[in-house]
């Protein structure tokens, strides 16, 4: 893989990870469309796992304020009775509560997320989230972590583990589902975005193998991070502008678009 191959995959990961547009979906699109890998090709799993690096510090930074209430509030939660009524501690249990169904999910459905790493099942799932998207509240009532219950949390990580589906936004299932649990569009995000935190640490721990035994080279790897974590820090304000305008389902007819294109491309041409 050469530098600029890597610093496009980059940008596509970093403006589609937070986007509610699926970034696995369009790595697998992108390299198909600007000649990556051939149209029945799957993308290397380890390309989906070293770009969401710089995604990942993207997150980190941009939510750190978030990211310390949680901890502090989940240590303060260990210590005493009075630390667990803290939105902090609330806002700890819900990722780690997320998190479990997530991890199960996307244990289970490894093998299938790369048997479907390929532009015509990309393209499919893409349209269904589309649909997510299109038919999904615009806003919810519950602004505070202390409203949300263990159910939230729990329905949000299966959301979020069955985007192991290329195609499937991880950001757009989770969002929705919140929203359709009456949450706070910006804390739906907040929540959503931790959770990916999560699941991001773990998936980078277990495919180091894989990103070792792909030799992408350090080059290659760096031009993802750094643009991934650029256009990633750029995507995640562009975010919450539109979900504090209830602009989030005007995504489905691109969505829509580019699934037909690419279905039309790999059937006609």
């Amino acid at each position: 893989m050469t530098d600029l191959q890597a610093a496009v995959l980059g940008i596509v990961q970093g403006l589609t990870e937070f986007l509610p547009v699926s970034s696995s979906g369009h790595l697998v699109l992108a390299s198909y469309w600007f000649g990556f890998k051939p149209s029945g090709e799957s993308l290397e799993l380890a390309v989906d796992i070293a770009t969401n690096t710089g995604t990942f510090f993207a997150v980190l930074i941009a939510l750190r304020a978030d990211v310390w209430r949680a901890l502090r509030g989940f240590i303060l939660g260990l210590r005493s009775a009075e630390g667990r009524q803290q939105e902090g501690w609330h806002l700890a249990i819900l990722v780690l509560i997320g998190s479990v169904p997530t991890a199960a999910i996307g244990l289970g459905l490894k093998e299938v997320f790369e048997t479907l790493n390929a532009p015509v099942p990309v393209s499919f799932a893409l349209a269904v989230t589309g649909l997510l998207l299109w038919f999904s509240p615009t806003r919810g009532g519950r602004t505070e972590a202390t409203s949300l219950t263990w159910r939230d949390g729990l329905i949000a990580g299966i959301a979020q583990g069955l985007a192991v589906i290329p195609g499937i936004s991880r950001s757009g299932s989770t969002i929705t589902t919140l929203l359709w649990r009456n949450v706070d569009a910006a804390l739906a995000a907040k929540l959503s975005f931790l959770m990916y935190l999560v699941a991001s640490a773990g998936v980078a721990v277990l495919g180091l193998t894989e990103v070792r035994d792909a030799a992408l080279g350090w080059s290659a790897l760096g031009w993802m991070t750094l643009t991934s974590f650029i256009t990633g820090w750029l995507a995640l304000i562009w975010l919450f502008r539109l979900l504090k305008r209830g602009q989030f389902r005007w995504f489905a007819p691109y969505l829509w678009a580019i699934s037909a294109l690419t279905l039309a491309r790999v059937f006609v041409a």
